[in-house]
């Protein structure tokens, strides 16, 4: 990103609207093994449900992963999690949004987001193959790989966050409960089937750790 982050716009942007409460982490706030440089935050957002910042750093700054995810279990919308990586001269930035509603199809929510998926249909789509999580990641998500100076990338993966706030005046409430169990079902497949940023933190840190970022930290549905 420019000079700031993908994670402290959702943050800035949330802290518009709710009262955002930061989580003390204690020492799993900052982990360091083999070079590489994690810090972790962790809010819960009343009247909405969590939020969390993962940031990496590594190869002496020439890698820089940012992880962001906002679980709501107040409103029947999809799950969102961003990413932005990079490393060297290239970056590669998502905005997925994953189905984990109760009852809502939120057309409109996926139109809007589509909308921006398509203006920028001619930078290089982000290509990951295939995955579980594969039938329940809406159409609509955005993924691009491209030179770090592109900068229409940013401006767009923020364009999604500013249009998933505003739908939420919309949204259908829902049981926090049932939301929030449909969420850690999504979690548990993540722990369960894998992905990168889950093996990466399993072999570093072992299992304990691994369960409470992914859990505790980054989703909020541990407890």
């Amino acid at each position: 990103m420019n000079n700031n982050s993908i994670g402290q716009y959702v943050l800035t942007s949330l802290q518009k609207n709710y009262r955002v409460t930061e989580r003390e982490l204690g020492k799993d706030a900052f982990l360091d093994k083999n070079l590489m440089h994690f810090h972790i935050r962790s809010f819960d957002v009343e009247g909405l449900g969590h939020f969390c910042l993962f940031d990496m750093k590594g190869m002496l700054g020439a890698m820089k992963m940012e992880t962001v995810v906002l679980a709501d279990w107040h409103h029947d919308v999809p799950l969102l999690n961003l990413d932005y990586i990079k490393v060297f001269s290239n970056k590669t930035q998502l905005a997925e949004l994953y189905d984990t509603m109760i009852a809502s199809k939120c057309e409109e929510l996926q139109s809007a987001c589509q909308k921006i998926k398509d203006s920028d249909s001619d930078l290089p789509a982000y290509l990951s193959g295939e995955h579980w999580y594969d039938s329940i990641l809406l159409p609509c998500s955005y993924g691009k790989k491209v030179k770090a100076r592109e900068t229409r990338t940013d401006s767009s993966c923020m364009k999604y966050v500013d249009e998933f706030l505003a739908y939420l005046d919309k949204a259908d409430k829902c049981d926090p409960a049932a939301k929030k169990a449909n969420i850690r079902k999504f979690v548990q497949g993540l722990l369960d089937n894998g992905g990168p940023a889950v093996n990466q933190v399993r072999k570093m840190f072992g299992e304990e750790i691994t369960q409470r970022l992914i859990l505790d930290y980054m989703y909020g549905v541990g407890k």
